[in-house]
């Protein structure tokens, strides 16, 4: 591959960017709405959204799957997995507690967010 073909459009960059840090900060934002003890319509919006969306959503963009189906099926099934499995893990270890299974969460989306960013920023130089 050429130079020519890894650059992508400054906007796109922008954009992927922006996408990444809002992945980023949502798990944080759905853990403050829970913390904060909202009422129960907003953490429950909060929450499943989160949940449902967003841990597949910034696993899947690490992927580079171009079909849009193929990335929103995988992505569910893999937000939900995860959400699963970290829920699993804090049963077994302890009374169910919601907010450490969110920072998880939140934890991983973080991360791979972060991921992303430096890997787009390792392509760009």
């Amino acid at each position: 591959m050429t130079r020519d073909t890894l650059t992508v459009p400054r906007s796109a960059g922008v954009r992927s960017l922006m996408l990444s840090l809002l992945l980023a900060g949502s798990g944080w934002i759905a853990f403050g709405i829970v913390a904060a003890q909202a009422p129960t319509p907003a953490r429950t919006i909060a929450v499943f959204g989160f949940v449902l969306i967003c841990p597949g959503a910034v696993l899947i963009r690490l992927l580079h799957l171009r079909d849009p189906l193929e990335r929103a099926v995988l992505g569910l099934a893999i937000g939900l997995s995860l959400a699963a499995l970290t829920s699993e893990a804090a049963a077994i270890g302890h009374p169910m507690r919601a907010r450490l299974v969110l920072v998880v969460l939140a934890s991983v989306c973080t991360a791979a967010a972060l991921a992303e960013v430096v890997r787009g920023m390792r392509a760009r130089s």
